[in-house]
C-alpha cells in the first residue's frame, strides 16, 4: 500500500511553553533562594518520598513507543504555499515493523489513543506520575580543553587570529553538545535568555541579536553560524494537585514546537537571524558532528486540544468527548512535521519529517509518542529526512556515527485512569528500550537494532560504545523490596541488541549517582548512606567483573578523568546522614582492586536545589596549568561567598583552592579559557582573570 495523499494544511497552534517554564523556574527559585538548611530539608523530603515509593511498591514508567512522519501544513496568513515533497519509502525490519502507508499508521495511532484517552486528554505517564521536565538553566556552560591543531575554516570580518581556547565539556570527543557559551578562539558567543551576544577576545561585546521564544536548549557553533535550540516539553495541563510522589500528574493537551534558529555570525558586529526551523514536539537532544546537527525529537501526542471537566462529576462526558476527537482526528493531527520561519515572520507550508512507511513501531506497542532522528545542515533551508519510531525516548547517547535513543517502557499496558491520579506499576517490570541508529553527514539515519535492559538509566553517561562496537549500559532495577544496579553489555545480533554479559549486585539497596566509562573500565557511584565507588573490568565483554570498590560517606554526581589514572569527582558530603556541603575530590584508580581517595576540598556549604545530577557543562579542566574550575549556580547567600571554585590539581591528586570567582554576589555559572585568561560568565557580564594570577580580575558588563 502506498502513502495516501498529503493531508490538508492545518493551523499552527499557540505556544504556552513560556508560561509553563516560568511556573517551573519560580518553583525552583523558591528553594534556590533560601538558606542552606531549607535546601537540606528539601533533600529530606525527597528522601522520604523515595522511601514511600519503595515501601508502596509503586512506580510510574514513561509509557511510550513512537511514531513519525508525513505532514503538510497550513501556516499563518503570511505563509508561502507549497506542496510537501514526495519522500522515498524507507522500510525498517527486524526489531521494528514499518507501517504499510498512512492509512495503516493513522488506524494504529487512533486505536492506541482511544484506549488511553481520558477526561483530561492523553497522559504520557512519567516516572512517579509526572513528566521529567528538562528545563536547562539560562546560564553559560562549563568548558574543557579544545582539540588542538584543527584548522578554522570560517573567516570573520574584523576578527583576529584565533587564540588558545577551551571547548564544551562533552561525553564523547568530537561530538559537540549544546551550550550557552561557545568559542572558536576568534569570537566568543554567549546566550542569556533570548539575547545572543558576540564578543571579541578582549571581552568586548561586538554585536547582539534578540531571538523569539524560549532559548533554553543552548547553542551550537558551526563555522560562522550559530544554531540556537528551544527544547521545551509540550505544555501539559497540570491537574489535581500534588500527587505524593514528588510532582504533579498531568495530561497531554496539544503540542508546542521545538525550534532551531540559525544565526549568521560572518560579521560579528551585526549577527543576523537567517531562518528558524520549527518542529512538532520537543528536542530530546542535539549533537554537532562535522558541521551537521543531529537532532532527536519527540512528539507526545496529536495536535488536538482536548476537553477537560468543567465541574465535578463531568469526567465521563469529557472522556467521551475526547474519544470522539480521537476518532475524528486526521493524519495532519498526528504526523510530526516541520516548517521554516523567515526573519520577517512568514512561514512555509508544513512538510513531513518522514514518509508514513518510514515510521516504525515495536512489536508490542505501549504508547503513542513519536521519536524522530534526523540531520540538520545549518546552511540548508530544509532538514534531512527523518527516521521515526513510535517509542519512548528521553535519553540520548551519541558517537561520531551512532545515535542511541533510550526510553522507559513497561508491559502489560497500564490502565487509563478517569481522574488526575498516578497509575500503579510493578517496578520490577520496568525496562529501558534502546534504539540504535547509524548516521553519516546529512543522510537519512538508518535503524540498526533495538533491545531492552531491565530498569532505568541515570542519564546519557550510563551508556557507552567501546572500540569493538559493544554497547555497555548501567541501569538500576527496582523491586518491591530492594534496588540493585548492573552493567549490561549488548551486541548486535541481526536487528537486535542482545545481552552478552552482565555484572549485577552494584549498590544493593542503593541508587546510581554517577557513571564514567573509560576504555575497558567503568566507574559507578551508588548511594544510600555511604558512597561506594565501583571499578568494573570490561575487558572481557562476556564476563565483566567488579575489580574493586571504595566506601566513603557522601556521593559523587560527576566524574572526570585526570591524567595519570586519576579521577575528579564533584559531589555531596554527609553529616549525621544529611547533606552538609559540596565537595571536589580526587581519586587514584591506578590499582583497580584498591581505588583510593587522594584529596578533598570544600566547594560550598549546604545542599543547593537544582544541584542534583551535576551538569558536566558547568565544569572546566585546563590541562596546560592543571586547573579545574567548578561553577555552581544557585549558591546560597549567607553560607559562603557565591562563585566558581578554581583548584590546582597537584602531583598525586592534591587539591589547592586558588580562588573563588564572583562579582558582587553574581555567581558565575560557566567558565572558559580564552588565550591567557579565564572568563567567568554571569547573567550580567563577564569576569576576566589572568590564568597565572586568578585573584586579579576585571569586570566587563553586558
Amino acid at each position: 500500500m502506498t502513502d495516501s495523499p498529503t493531508p490538508p494544511e492545518f493551523e499552527a497552534t499557540g505556544d504556552d511553553e513560556g508560561r509553563l517554564r516560568g511556573l517551573l523556574n519560580a518553583a525552583s527559585r523558591t528553594v534556590a533562594a533560601g538558606d542552606a538548611f531549607s535546601a537540606i530539608y528539601a533533600v529530606r523530603g525527597r528522601a522520604r518520598r523515595r522511601r514511600f515509593v519503595r515501601a508502596a511498591g509503586l512506580g510510574c514508567a514513561l509509557v511510550g513507543i513512537t511514531a513519525a512522519a508525513v505532514v503538510s501544513g497550513r501556516g499563518s496568513g503570511s505563509s508561502a504555499p507549497g506542496a510537501a515533497p514526495t519522500l522515498p519509502p524507507y522500510r525498517l525490519a527486524g526489531a521494528l515493523t514499518s507501517f504499510n502507508g498512512c492509512t495503516d499508521y493513522l488506524d494504529y495511532v487512533r486505536d492506541e489513543a482511544a484506549q488511553r484517552v481520558g477526561p483530561y486528554g492523553l497522559q504520557p505517564f512519567g516516572p512517579y506520575g509526572y513528566q521529567r521536565f528538562h528545563v536547562p538553566a539560562p546560564f553559560g556552560y562549563g568548558l574543557t580543553d579544545a582539540a588542538s591543531g584543527a584548522a578554522l575554516e570560517s573567516v570573520y570580518k574584523n576578527a583576529g587570529a584565533p587564540v588558545a581556547h577551551s571547548a564544551t565539556t562533552v561525553q564523547v570527543a568530537g561530538v559537540d553538545e549544546p551550550d550557552t557559551v561557545k568559542t572558536d578562539g576568534r569570537i566568543v558567543v554567549s546566550l542569556t535568555g533570548p539575547t545572543l551576544r558576540v564578543l571579541d577576545t578582549h571581552a568586548t561585546v561586538l554585536g547582539t541579536v534578540a531571538l523569539n521564544g524560549d532559548t533554553g536548549g543552548g547553542l551550537l557553533l558551526a563555522g560562522d553560524q550559530a544554531v540556537v535550540l528551544s527544547t521545551t516539553s509540550p505544555p501539559p495541563s497540570l491537574v489535581g494537585g500534588f500527587d505524593g510522589f514528588g510532582g504533579y500528574p498531568y495530561y497531554y493537551n496539544a503540542s508546542a514546537p521545538a525550534r532551531a534558529a540559525i544565526v549568521d555570525l560572518s560579521d560579528p558586529h551585526h549577527p543576523r537571524l537567517e531562518r528558524t526551523f520549527e518542529f512538532d514536539g520537543a528536542v530530546v537532544a542535539a549533537r554537532l558532528v562535522d558541521g551537521q546537527v543531529r537532532l532527536v525529537l519527540r512528539s507526545d501526542g496529536p495536535r488536538i486540544t482536548f476537553q477537560t471537566p468543567s465541574a465535578q462529576g463531568e469526567s465521563h462526558a469529557a472522556k467521551n468527548a475526547n474519544r470522539r476527537l480521537v476518532a475524528a482526528s486526521t493524519l495532519g493531527d498526528w504526523l510530526p512535521a516541520w516548517r521554516l520561519q523567515k526573519p520577517d515572520g512568514s512561514t512555509t507550508a508544513r512538510q513531513p519529517l518522514a514518509a508514513c512507511n518510514a515510521v516504525a513501531r515495536p512489536r508490542h506497542a505501549s504508547g503513542i509518542s513519536t521519536v524522530s532522528v534526523l540531520s540538520l545542515d545549518p546552511q540548508s533551508d530544509a532538514p534531512g529526512a527523518a527516521t521515526s519510531v513510535v517509542a519512548a525516548g528521553d535519553t540520548v547517547y551519541a558517537t561520531a556515527d551512532h545515535v542511541y535513543v533510550a526510553g522507559l517502557t513497561q508491559r502489560p499496558r497500564p490502565r487509563q485512569l478517569d481522574g488526575p491520579r498516578c497509575c500503579t506499576y510493578r517496578p520490577a517490570r520496568i525496562r529501558t528500550w534502546i534504539y540504535d541508529f547509524t548516521i553519516a553527514g546529512a543522510d537519512r539515519p538508518r535503524f540498526v537494532g533495538a533491545g531492552p535492559v531491565p530498569g532505568s538509566l541515570l542519564n546519557s553517561y550510563a551508556m557507552d560504545q567501546d572500540e569493538r562496537g559493544y554497547l555497555r549500559v548501567v541501569s538500576t532495577v527496582q523491586t518491591r523490596h530492594t534496588t540493585d544496579s548492573r552493567i549490561t553489555v549488548l551486541a548486535l545480533s541481526g536487528r537486535k541488541l542482545a545481552p552478552i554479559g552482565v555484572v549485577d549486585g552494584l549498590g544493593h539497596r542503593q541508587e546510581v549517582k554517577a557513571v564514567r566509562f573509560l576504555g575497558d573500565a567503568a566507574y559507578v557511584v551508588t548511594f544510600r548512606t555511604f558512597d561506594p565507588l565501583y571499578v568494573v573490568d570490561l575487558r572481557d565483554p562476556r564476563r565483566p567483573v567488579v575489580s574493586g570498590r571504595l566506601e566513603q560517606p557522601g556521593f559523587s554526581e560527576f566524574l572526570y578523568p585526570l591524567p595519570g589514572d586519576h579521577l575528579l569527582g564533584v559531589g555531596v558530603a554527609l553529616a549525621h546522614n544529611e547533606a552538609s556541603k559540596l565537595l571536589v575530590s580526587t581519586y587514584d584508580v591506578s590499582d583497580p582492586a584498591h581505588p583510593r581517595r587522594d584529596a578533598t576540598a570544600t566547594l560550598a556549604h549546604g545542599y543547593f536545589a537544582g544541584y542534583g545530577n551535576y551538569d558536566p557543562h558547568a565544569f572546566l579542566y585546563w590541562p596546560a596549568t592543571d586547573l579545574a574550575v567548578v561553577a555552581l549556580p544557585g549558591t546560597s547567600a549567607g553560607r559562603g561567598e557565591p562563585g566558581a571554585g578554581a583548584y590546582r590539581i597537584g602531583a598525586g591528586g592534591g587539591l589547592t583552592r586558588l580562588a573563588t570567582l564572583a562579582h558582587r554576589r553574581l555567581a558565575p555559572t560557566r567558565t572558559v579559557v580564552v588565550g591567557t585568561e579565564l572568563w567567568s560568565f554571569t547573567a550580567a557580564g563577564v569576569l576576566v582573570a589572568d590564568l597565572d594570577a586568578l585573584g586579579t580580575t576585571s569586570w566587563h558588563p553586558y
